[in-house]
């Protein structure tokens, strides 16, 4: 019987822990183990899911009609409000590296060993992902499957792996946001604020490259919260909690009614339209403020909670699974359509109506079901293994640029290209492969100790 594996600093896990019971799980589970920050991540994870899977839509009059939920139905654009959790990504993984860094500080290891670790475990469970659609691709686009919707295809299967690239942005510059953390603490987060709006202001007059720098100001801010979370600077008492849920809430109120940024905090489909999401804005700052306050704020009946093995057995499993379940969701999502819509298998409707909503607990379970399965298939690639502890810090930068800047690239433009041959995106994935190979994600164990 294997040892179970909790979230790690990464945020993923080497080990599923089906094989355990509960009761073992708990006893195998450390004191000093943040269970809340494991669950929260759990949970954000099927929020993501749902979210996803709800305002994908595909109606049928007088030919297909794919598009958004929110650009459908703009009313529904309030309920991102609660669907985007991607702030507590942030604020939980804030947690784990703060715990981390000073672990490999303490040990003296390098910031190339401690990001490369961290950069494997990540990026690792995307390559099946790869593996299966650029090929996939490129023979039904020999078959006659129209370009443009390969492309699209291949663009939402890939979509999720935006936050791969993100996360992993955050993560390198931990040495420099933890050393502002230890100086000015709560100001910090302050300061990575002040400069997301002010980057807001400049890319709405007319500089619109600059807005990508917020992938930086706010998604970091946002995990400087964890660092304080892990410090025990954040409030205890449920009054103080919902004082920071309040004032969350009230200045993304503000954002969203006086100051024109858009309702919807995550992308509407919308063209031309602004979005608090690609790039990130301000108002995301806020919403993870508020959802700070009000995870703080639950978090000691949602601990006794998790003192029940059964509970916490759930959460465990759920962890070690959650990257598979995050990075194979949209393609479950795809495939289903694909083979329920033309097939007549689904009852597509012409509009969205009480019976389209009717339908989406089913539509759901369907989609968990073709989850289910390529979970199944898929879930061994969280087990990376160690990468050879290499020192090059050049190596490292060389690998983590152009690895971010390869998924960045597939994320925009999809995994089929009509324009190339056979529609395989060479430069995007020469670039990507680039930055696995400089990681040493592409090597399927450690051959070898030692540094370079």
């Amino acid at each position: 019987m294997t040892e179970p594996s909790y979230p790690d600093e990464a945020g993923t896990t080497q080990d599923p822990a089906e094989r355990l019971t509960a009761a073992r799980i708990a006893e195998l589970t450390p004191l000093d183990r943040n269970r809340y920050a494991d669950f929260l991540r759990v949970l954000a994870i099927c929020i993501v899911v749902l979210g996803h899977w709800l305002v994908a839509v595909v109606l049928i009059d007088d030919g297909w009609e794919a598009g958004s939920l929110l650009a459908m139905e703009p009313w529904t654009q309030w309920l991102t409000w609660i669907f985007q959790v991607m702030p507590l990504f942030f604020f939980v993984g804030g947690y784990a590296n703060a715990a981390a860094w000073r672990s490999a500080r303490q040990r003296g290891q390098p910031w190339a060993q401690w990001i490369r670790v961290r950069a494997r475990r990540l990026l690792r469970p995307v390559l099946p992902l790869l593996v299966l659609w650029v090929p996939l691709a490129a023979i039904l686009g020999t078959l006659g499957v129209p370009g443009d919707l390969l492309q699209l295809g291949t663009q939402v299967a890939f979509i999720p792996a935006w936050f791969l690239a993100a996360y992993l942005l955050v993560c390198a510059i931990v040495p420099t946001t933890w050393a502002l953390h230890e100086r000015l603490g709560a100001w910090a987060v302050v300061a990575f604020a002040v400069a997301a709006a002010l980057v807001d202001i400049v890319h709405l007059f007319g500089v619109p490259l600059l807005g990508w720098a917020n992938f930086v100001f706010v998604w970091a801010g946002i995990h400087q919260l964890g660092y304080l979370w892990y410090a025990e600077r954040l409030p205890t008492r449920v009054p103080a909690a919902l004082t920071l849920l309040g004032a969350g809430l009230a200045a993304l109120v503000a954002l969203t009614q006086l100051a024109d940024y858009p309702l919807s905090l995550v992308g509407t489909g919308i063209e031309d339209e602004r979005s608090n999401n690609s790039p990130p804005t301000v108002a995301l700052t806020a919403l993870g403020v508020a959802q700070v306050g009000l995870v703080l704020a639950l978090r000691r009946p949602a601990e006794r909670w998790l003192q029940r093995p059964a509970v916490w057995a759930r959460v465990v499993i759920g962890g070690s699974l959650a990257m598979t379940v995050y990075l194979w969701h949209m393609t479950a999502l795809v495939l289903v359509i694909a083979l329920t819509y033309p097939t007549g298998l689904w009852p597509a409707g012409s509009e969205i109506d009480a019976t389209w909503w009717a339908m989406r607990p089913l539509w759901w379970a369907l989609l968990a079901a073709a989850l289910a399965g390529l979970v199944a298939v898929f879930a061994r690639f969280e087990r990376s293994g160690k990468p050879i502890p290499r020192r090059g810090r050049v190596r490292t930068a060389v690998g983590l640029a152009a690895s971010t800047a390869g998924i960045g690239l597939l994320v925009a433009g999809g995994l089929y290209d009509p324009a190339r041959t056979l529609g395989v995106p060479l430069s995007a994935l020469g670039l990507l492969a680039l930055g696995l190979g400089a990681l040493g994600v592409l090597r399927p164990r450690p051959s070898r100790e030692g540094g370079e």
